[in-house]
C-alpha cells in the first residue's frame, strides 16, 4: 500500500514536470531569433534543474570546437567565450559521440578535464550533458554541472533534458535557417557584398541615427570607369571577375562598421557610419592604391570614380543625390584629365618626330 502511494506521488511528480516541460517546449519554438531562442532555453533550464553552473556550448561546423556562448551560475565570467577543442573533455566527447551523459563523480571519470575548474576556481563535482542534434547534425552541448541542493541528477532529470535540447535543437535550427534565408535576400549572389534593397533600409535606419543622436555619416559612391568598355573588351565573364574583385577590395578596405552595398550595374556604396569626410577621403586614397596595386584588376586597366559626402541633416533621396552627383564630378575630372594627359602625349611625340 506505502509502495503504491509513493509510486502514485512519483507518477504525479513527473506528470506536473512534464506538463510545465510542454510549455517550454512551446516558448523555446516560438523564439524567432538565434540569440532569443538560446536565451530562452537556458533560462528555462535554469529554473527547472537549478544547477550551480549551466552553460550553452555552440559548435563550430568547421573545426569541430565548442565555445562557451551563455554561461549562468558561480565562476561564469572565467568561461564565456572560452574554446574547447575537438574531443576534449565531456562536453567535447559528448559533441563528437552525439551522446548524452551523466557522471556523478568526475573524479573517477577519465574524460574530465580539470583545467577549466583551475582556471575558474569552480569546483565541478557532478555533470549533466547533451548534444543539441537536429537532422543528424549537431549544432552544440548543453551542459549542467552541481545540483544547488548537493544531490545527484538522476535520469529522469537527462530524460527531460534531453526532451528539452531535442525542442531546442530544432528551434536553433529554425532560427538559423531565418536568419540564413535573410542574409540571401539582402545579399548580391554575384559580388557578396549587401544589395541596393539592403540599402535602402539601412540607410534610412542610420539617417534617424544620426539625427537622433547628433552624430556623423559619410556616403562613398562609386563607379568603375568604363565599365561597358570592359565587357565589350574582355567579355562578361571577365566583367564579373571585375565586380568581384573591385568588391573584395572595397570589403578589405573598410572597418567592422562600415557596411558595402552594391548599388547596381558597376556602382557600389560604402556608408560610413560616425565617420566624417576627411576620414572618408583617406578611406579614398587607400581604396586607389589597392586597385592599383592589384595584378588582377590592373589586367583589364580598371579604375573608379568616387564620390564622397558627409551628410548634414539631409533625407534619404537628397543625400543620395549629392553622393551621386560629387561621383560623377569625379568621373568627369578623370575624363577630363584623360584627355589631357593623352593630347600631351602625342604632342611630345610629335615634337620628338619633327626634330628628327
Amino acid at each position: 500500500m506505502l509502495t503504491d502511494i509513493i509510486t502514485d506521488s512519483i507518477a504525479t511528480e513527473e506528470l506536473v514536470r512534464l506538463s510545465f516541460f510542454s510549455e517550454i517546449a512551446r516558448s523555446i519554438v516560438s523564439c524567432r531569433t538565434v540569440n532569443d531562442t538560446l536565451s530562452e532555453i537556458m533560462r528555462q533550464i535554469g529554473s527547472i534543474f537549478s544547477p550551480l553552473n549551466w552553460s550553452l556550448m555552440l559548435r563550430d561546423s568547421k573545426t569541430g570546437e565548442l565555445k562557451f556562448i551563455i554561461v549562468e551560475g558561480r565562476a561564469s565570467s572565467h568561461l564565456k567565450g572560452k574554446t574547447i577543442k575537438k574531443g576534449q573533455g565531456i562536453a567535447g566527447w559528448i559533441a563528437e559521440n552525439k551522446m548524452s551523459l551523466i557522471i556523478e563523480d568526475v573524479e573517477k571519470d577519465g574524460r574530465f578535464d580539470s583545467s577549466y575548474d583551475e582556471d575558474s576556481g569552480f569546483k565541478t563535482e557532478s555533470i549533466i550533458g547533451v548534444p543539441l542534434i537536429s537532422r543528424g547534425k549537431v549544432y552544440g552541448v548543453i551542459e549542467l554541472i552541481n545540483k544547488l541542493e548537493g544531490t545527484r541528477f538522476t535520469p529522469f532529470d537527462l530524460k527531460l533534458l534531453t526532451t528539452i535540447t531535442d525542442f531546442a535543437a530544432i528551434a536553433i535550427e529554425k532560427a538559423y535557417y531565418h536568419a540564413g534565408i535573410k542574409k540571401l535576400v539582402n545579399i548580391d549572389p554575384l559580388t557578396k557584398v549587401y544589395n541596393r534593397r539592403y540599402f535602402q533600409f539601412y540607410l534610412t535606419k542610420e539617417i534617424e541615427r544620426t539625427k537622433r543622436s547628433d552624430d556623423t555619416l559619410t556616403l562613398m559612391f562609386i563607379d568603375i570607369d568604363d565599365f561597358k568598355l570592359i565587357n565589350d573588351t574582355y567579355g562578361h565573364v571577365a566583367g564579373d571577375k571585375v565586380l568581384m574583385l573591385t568588391a573584395a577590395v572595397l570589403k578589405e578596405s573598410i572597418r567592422s562598421s562600415d557596411l558595402v552595398f552594391r548599388y547596381g550595374g558597376d556602382e557600389f556604396i560604402l556608408l560610413l557610419p560616425s565617420t566624417g569626410a576627411d576620414k572618408a577621403h583617406l578611406l579614398k586614397e587607400r581604396i586607389f592604391k589597392k586597385i592599383e596595386l592589384s595584378d588582377e584588376l590592373q589586367s583589364f586597366r580598371t579604375s573608379l570614380s568616387i564620390g564622397v559626402h558627409e551628410a548634414q541633416g539631409e533625407d534619404y533621396e537628397d543625400l543620395l543625390n549629392f553622393v551621386d552627383q560629387k561621383m560623377y564630378m569625379e568621373k568627369l575630372y578623370n575624363k577630363e584629365s584623360s584627355i589631357e594627359d593623352l593630347a600631351e602625349n602625342i604632342t611630345i611625340e610629335f615634337e620628338a618626330e619633327n626634330k628628327e
